[in-house]
């Protein structure tokens, strides 16, 4: 999805001189032809992602319509003040572009997993925080922010994800069916749909139809399209983060605000840093989030042994 995000940034570049690209050093193999196209309006600032940030939202304010580029917990954790007192208090129209969702990295270790970063932007005032599964998913999101006044942090797993369509949403019908079925619903977000399709197709092997639902924009949480997609079976919910990330939180208060008992496990990856260095789908296995946990925790709860509303913590 790197690549397709520089395609998309590159064609709305060609027709809109007020954007402007900044990175922090990083992108090389993908951002060259942007690089060419931009000319001037493509600027390196090297290894200072705060400052790159604070010139991001200085551009906003003066017209510009900048995109910022950075491995995700650069983007996130490294520039928190700034986004935090730049861009969001200001209320400036920056679209930063986090790359390396989760476990993305893999074998880069912790300084390069990125499971904590949906959570503190979703808790910044105004921040949209979008976390496409796959390219269609992108493209959609994309497409319902263009004009959108308030800041965007875009999410980006490395993978390209599934195979899937997606409907045209925007941030607040951002949640839908990606596959059917009714005994359970699998609610992800991210690289964790691609995981949960993986997963339905165990459980139907088993004759159990799994619907996968998924959230490309977490923040606004989109409440009444994601109850609409609700059945009534029991819900399981996979996000390659921390607990308290903003997937769990909109299903829990969804289903609490519905009131009708579903039951309910979180799935999401331990509170711990990995203490052996392993590649993404290793790490991915040791958390539970890959589709082999996925579907034995959704086995687990349709058969009854999942307590309403008990949360899993990977």
């Amino acid at each position: 999805m790197r690549k397709r995000i520089i395609e998309l940034i590159e064609a709305d570049a060609s027709v809109d001189p007020r954007i402007v690209f900044l990175t922090g050093d990083l992108g090389f193999s993908f951002v060259e032809p942007l690089e060419q196209a931009l000319g001037e309006r493509f600027v390196n600032m090297g290894v200072a992602e705060a400052n790159m940030v604070s010139v991001a939202a200085s551009l906003a304010a003066s017209g510009f319509r900048p995109f910022a580029y950075s491995i995700a917990p650069f983007m996130s954790a490294r520039c928190f003040e700034q986004i935090r007192n730049d861009i969001c208090y200001q209320r400036r129209a920056v679209r930063l572009i986090g790359v390396g969702a989760g476990f993305s990295y893999g074998a880069l270790g912790p300084s390069h997993h990125a499971l904590e970063d949906a959570s503190i932007m979703a808790a910044l005032p105004d921040l949209i925080v979008a976390n496409p599964g796959n390219a269609v998913e992108l493209d959609r999101c994309y497409a319902a922010l263009l004009d959108d006044p308030r800041p965007v942090y875009f999410r980006i797993a490395r993978e390209s994800g599934a195979a899937y369509g997606a409907p045209i949403f925007s941030p607040q019908t951002a949640a839908f069916e990606a596959r059917r079925g009714a005994d359970v619903t699998l609610a992800a977000s991210g690289g964790s749909v691609t995981h949960c399709l993986a997963a339905a197709e165990i459980l139907a092997a088993e004759g159990v139809e799994a619907s996968v639902v998924s959230v490309p924009i977490l923040q606004p949480f989109p409440a009444q399209a994601f109850a609409a997609c609700l059945t009534g079976a029991p819900v399981v919910a996979a996000f390659e983060g921390y607990r308290g990330n903003p997937l769990s939180i909109g299903v829990m208060e969804t289903l609490l605000a519905r009131g009708r008992g579903e039951a309910f496990v979180d799935l999401t990856a331990p509170q711990s840093f990995p203490s052996l260095v392993g590649d993404t789908e290793t790490l991915r296995r040791r958390a539970g989030l890959d589709p082999a946990s996925i579907a034995g925790r959704a086995r687990a709860l349709v058969a009854g042994r999942g307590a309403p509303l008990s949360v899993g913590l990977g």
